[in-house]
């Protein structure tokens, strides 16, 4: 396994007769601290023409300091850090100038742009390969929600239902079961024209807003909650934002209430209801049944559909979402439009989400707003490295897989390790280009006895790089598993261990699909300099015993 080092950052001072020395200090130090030194000279040499010349040292940023501090962005708008389930997120800088932007929302978007309605194809094979842009720290490939449908017209069309746009309140403070995400994004404003921006999930918030360079603007938002950009001036700007949302829009349970305490579902056009009829009686659900059990079963069905390079052979939109339904072809686009569709005619209150990479439904149970994917993804992932930063850890699915549904998770965790295979990806929370290395991986672990009768759980983690100093990042990847089968909702606990000594515990990881875990943790400040061995354990879950990583 591995050694870890750990060393002092040093800062430049001026010594009893003026010369300049590298003296080494802690990794940082509490504000009143500095202060006391800048008022000691420390930080200041004055010259005899009374003239002062200001001494700079870089610290790194320090995760626990900044979160403890509460530290600001320079201009007081929002926090430099923010402490997820997913990991620490350090907030976005801003761009010198983003005209050389590899991505930019913006253009012709708009609430009444062609792609402002969804016509769904005739092409049911899987694709080999799509590409993703992600603006969102943690990362919640694919998931990004750019375009979003809540009503179909006469054309068998999905679109929105009222495109009136209204505005997003900005402020507040995050809540007890919230996910928060950093965004940053190019976007090219159009004088009084409102621009789509994607946002994390239905219902998010924006807590707090920055853009470079500064400008005066709305974030609006229509009925499939679609979020828009507007300003009065015509310029290329990088948006930044603090988002939060609740944490059951990704995995929880939809409530058992009756259709009398849903929101109002859009009318579904006449020419379709007979059709529609048909596909919920093969289904075998009807609006008799409690909402929980329409949408359970709906859910099962269409994440049964599979790829097919056989093209429908239905010649007009009725025909073709009942040949779809019916025949369970089709890939995510295709079960998503067919689910709303059934849904809608059930009473369910049902949307379509999509982006350039895959597509979704969310259903309300007058609470919130559920996002569940139905499968159907591609086979690869064009993933940019600046997107594979943190990854978004949501809770347990509350809805059961069938084999070979092809999730869009399970397309998005492909494309990261081959990008960490290959040396060319982030590992999640790098921040500066400069410093990611490829990670090394450790060549052998061992485990603990398990526990209950369960499998015990092998542990295999990854470090980036072998020298950190105090208060840094530690970065780490790995996977837990029992018999080869991974452990997911696992919690991984990390620490360092010196010789002849007992563990200094680091933090937690969780693990997520097919056991996988990705983030970092702290190295204590008050930790001595020297080689350390990295260890971690888990105490298992309900289908995985305990384990633990070998020493040597």
């Amino acid at each position: 396994m591995p050694a870890v080092r750990i060393g002092v950052p040093t800062w430049v001072a001026p010594d009893s007769d003026g010369t300049l020395a590298a003296v080494p200090v802690p990794r940082a130090l509490p504000f009143r601290c500095l202060l006391a030194m800048v008022s000691a000279g420390v930080l200041f040499a004055s010259s005899a023409a009374g003239q002062s010349v200001v001494l700079h040292e870089y610290f790194e940023p320090d995760d626990e300091e900044d979160l403890l501090l509460r530290a600001t962005t320079l201009d007081g708008t929002m926090p430099v850090a923010i402490e997820t389930p997913s990991g620490v997120i350090r907030a976005p800088q801003t761009m010198g100038s983003p005209q050389t932007a590899a991505k930019v929302y913006g253009g012709a978007s708009t609430p009444d742009s062609p792609d402002a309605a969804y016509r769904v194809d005739r092409n049911t094979a899987r694709p080999r390969a799509v590409s993703y842009d992600d603006p969102f720290n943690p990362s919640v490939a694919p998931f990004k929600r750019l375009y979003a449908f809540d009503a179909v017209d006469e054309r068998l069309e999905l679109v929105v239902a009222d495109k009136v746009l209204r505005p997003v309140a900005i402020g507040g403070e995050h809540q007890v079961g919230d996910d928060q995400f950093y965004g940053e994004m190019v976007v090219d404003l159009a004088r009084e024209e409102a621009v789509r921006i994607p946002s994390v999930g239905p219902g998010a918030r924006i807590l707090s807003t920055q853009t470079s360079p500064a400008v005066k603007f709305q974030i609006l938002r229509d009925s499939a909650d679609n979020w828009f950009m507007r300003s009065g001036e015509r310029k290329r700007v990088q948006l930044i934002l603090l988002l939060a949302i609740s944490r059951d829009v990704f995995g929880s349970q939809y409530l058992d209430v009756p259709y009398a305490e849903l929101p109002p579902v859009p009318p579904l056009p006449p020419a379709v209801q007979d059709a529609a009829r048909r596909v919920a009686n093969r289904i075998g659900v009807s609006s008799a049944m409690r909402p929980r059990q329409v949408l359970e079963a709906l859910v099962a069905y269409f994440r049964g559909f599979a790829p097919s390079t056989e093209l429908p052979v239905a010649d007009d939109s009725v025909g073709l979402y009942e040949e779809l339904a019916l025949s369970q072809k089709g890939v995510c686009r295709h079960r998503a439009y067919a689910f709303v569709l059934t849904a809608l005619y059930l009473g369910i209150p049902a949307r379509m989400a999509r982006n350039e990479a895959h597509a979704w439904v969310e259903v309300s149970d007058g609470r919130i707003w559920h996002r569940i994917d139905l499968g159907g993804a591609a086979g690869e992932l064009d993933l940019r490295a600046q997107a594979t930063g943190f990854q978004h850890v949501p809770p347990l699915d509350p809805h059961p897989w069938p084999p070979g549904a092809h999730r869009g998770e399970e397309m998005a965790e492909r494309a990261r390790d081959a990008l960490q295979r290959s040396g060319s990806a982030l590992t999640p929370g790098a921040t500066r280009p400069d410093l990611a290395r490829p990670a090394t991986r450790l060549p052998s672990v061992g485990s603990a006895p398990g526990r209950r009768g369960l499998p015990a759980a092998q542990i295999e983690i990854s470090a980036l790089g072998d020298d950190v100093r105090r208060g840094d990042p530690l970065e780490l990847s790995g996977r837990v598993t029992a018999k080869g089968r991974g452990c997911e909702g696992a919690r991984v606990d990390v620490a360092l261990v010196a010789s002849g000594r007992d563990p200094i515990p680091l933090g937690s990881l969780p693990t997520g699909r097919d056991g996988r875990f990705v983030g970092a943790v702290t190295i204590r400040l008050d930790m001595e300099v020297g080689d350390y061995e990295l260890f971690a354990t888990t105490p298992g879950t309900a289908r995985c015993g305990a384990g633990m990583s070998s020493i040597e």
